[in-house]
């Protein structure tokens, strides 16, 4: 994502230097030796005018790149423009740093050691040397720095913050900011915690409506919902968020690659989308009359918007998996995007998930299957981790699968309510993630007390299985079967008396189709997709309240494509419930 002063996927931003005359003024003014300043002032002003000096000669050492803008912004944030490469362009490894620029922060470094040995407690100093430690790639360098930081308590603890979150201990990093946080005067506090630049539509107005001291429990229920990974410690989204209000802070009395003072278009770039992991400038010859080469900021990626939209906000208990999708291209105008860094690629996680009633608790069976997708297919042993959680005040429920297989179940027992479920699976080699994440909800029971489970699909063996755990080594990590195959149906019983007779009817009705396939359908091109039906009476065995059944269903008579499973149980009284599940037929 570029920015330069106008940014990319890189996303990229771009600034032109407009003012040149206006910089070239205020880089003789930094460098200017005023006459008998004091020593904390003169010791000050010479660390001043070395970053200064620096940020000039990165500038003119940078790698160059041709056509870096566009005919239009994706957006234009004050002197900056901002656009996401949609996957047009392939990722790329960041040009390597000349060495110009290596020896020349070695400089820079020096002179800020020897000043902060001499002035511990000016907080200026202190933040550049981590700036700078971190930009070399030395975050156990930056974290001494930020220790050694003797300025205002509040101020020595985000730049520790800064330098776990970029080493990437995210607890750590939580526990540094939540200490920074509440030392930090309240004027202070308001303007980190501020939220208000990731946030648009209802969000947005809902949010601005609070006076500050009001908007603790919204940003608490935001960042719950942002974190990418419930089965990392630390909410690292909302580290990233703190460790971008750091840089900003760092940054806004110092001088900037771009060559440009800093303001409020700045800060906004950098909480929305975080501070470039690289720069490039502009080909000398596509210059024309400009005398200083426009700078792009590239942020890291791929990127990706995490925040939740209004109503997974409302109601995380009914939110959808549309409401959790990481695409790094939609939406394209996102208002925030994070790019993490145990991330290299994001995979969508292809799964299935069912819950059980077990009196106030639910068993929540969860599988995946990863072995059709590229990114984990090789992988030998994966971190998998199912996460359900009530609200962002309840203890989570985490079942781990350490040295999991591209294809597994994990089974998970929480309370029957409504719940956010987060599976998740992590190759720690070559940095790869899975993630599915929406609401669940416990089955219903009818007005008799009658309620059927969710259904549960699985390989059938020649034998059915007639309870849970015998089904479990046999369980799909997906709803998709060929059309040459038999699938098997799990649910389970409850609120039956015993020796009760029941009629079970299941349903396959294919769900609405495309234009095409209609049109095609009604010419006689193709075979309408017409329901299957099967209807029988029995009288269930009762395993104390439970009665489990298992069904194998031939596909053969379906032709690819979705259809909707479902299975009603009517029993004495006019006790009726039902289950339903959504399958995908392939073709043989």
């Amino acid at each position: 994502m570029p920015v330069s002063p106008i940014s990319r996927w890189s996303s990229r931003f771009r600034h032109w230097p407009a003012a040149l005359g206006l910089y070239a003024a205020l880089a003789t003014q930094a460098t200017a030796a005023p006459a008998q300043l004091p020593d904390s002032q003169r010791i000050l002003r010479s660390a001043r005018a070395a970053q200064a000096d620096f940020e000039s000669t990165r500038r003119y050492n940078l790698p160059t790149a041709f056509g870096h803008g566009r005919a239009a912004c994706d957006e234009q944030i004050g002197r900056f423009c901002y656009w996401y490469d949609d996957g047009d362009e392939p990722l790329r490894a960041p040009p390597p740093e000349s060495a110009g620029i290596t020896r020349a922060r070695e400089r820079l470094l020096a002179t800020l050691d020897t000043a902060a040995a001499e002035l511990p407690g000016d907080a200026w100093i202190a933040g550049q040397r981590v700036r700078y430690q971190l930009q070399g790639g030395r975050p156990a360098d930056a974290l001494a720095a930020a220790r050694a930081c003797r300025a205002a308590p509040w101020w020595c603890q985000a730049l520790t913050g800064l330098a776990w979150h970029l080493a990437g201990d995210f607890g750590a990093a939580d526990s540094a900011y939540r200490a920074a946080l509440d030392a930090m005067p309240s004027d202070e506090r308001c303007r980190w915690s501020d939220v208000a630049p990731l946030l648009d539509g209802a969000l947005a107005r809902r949010y601005r409506r609070l006076r500050c001291d009001e908007r603790g429990a919204f940003e608490q229920r935001l960042w719950w919902l942002a974190q990418p990974l419930y089965s990392l410690p630390g909410n690292d989204r909302r580290t990233e968020h703190l460790a971008r209000a750091t840089m900003a802070r760092i940054e806004q009395d110092a001088r900037s690659t771009y060559g440009v003072p800093w303001s409020d278009d700045l800060r906004e770039v950098t909480l929305r989308f975080g501070w470039p992991s690289y720069w490039t400038r502009e080909e000398r010859s596509a210059l024309g009359g400009f005398a200083d080469p426009p700078i792009t900021g590239h942020e890291p990626q791929p990127a990706f918007h995490f925040l939740p939209d209004a109503h997974a906000f409302d109601d995380p208990g009914s939110s959808t998996g549309d409401d959790w999708a990481l695409d790094p291209d939609y939406p394209r105008h996102a208002r925030e995007r994070y790019a993490p860094r145990y991330a290299a690629a994001v995979a969508p996680l292809t799964h299935q998930i069912a819950l059980f009633p077990r009196g106030d608790s639910c068993l929540v069976v969860a599988a995946y299957d990863l072995r059709r997708d590229t990114l984990f297919g090789g992988e030998d042993a994966l971190d998998a981790a199912l996460v359900l959680v009530r609200d962002e005040w309840s203890e989570p429920v985490m079942e781990r699968r350490p040295g999991a297989g591209p294809s597994d179940e994990i089974v998970a027992k929480a309370g029957c309510a409504p719940l956010l479920m987060s599976l998740e699976v992590v190759a720690a080699t070559p940095r790869h993630i899975a993630r599915a994440r929406y609401g669940v909800r416990p089955p219903a029971a009818s007005e008799g007390g009658l309620s059927v489970s969710d259904i549960l699909l699985f390989d059938p063996p020649d034998s059915l299985p007639t309870d849970l755990a015998a089904v479990l080594p046999y369980v799909r990590g997906s709803a998709v079967a060929r059309a040459d195959s038999r699938l098997g149906m799990f649910w389970e019983l409850r609120g039956l008396q015993p020796a009760e007779p029941v009629t079970t009817a299941v349903t396959v009705t294919p769900t609405s189709a495309g234009w095409l396939r209609r049109a095609t359908a009604s010419l006689g091109l193709v075979r309408r997709r017409a329901p299957v039906r099967l209807e029988w009476q029995e009288v269930p065995q009762l395993r104390g309240a439970l009665a489990g059944r298992a069904l194998a269903l031939e596909l053969a008579g379906l032709s690819p494509g979705r259809y909707r499973i479902e299975v009603v149980v009517r029993a004495t009284g006019d006790r009726r419930a039902s289950a339903t599940r959504e399958i995908l037929v392939e073709g043989r």
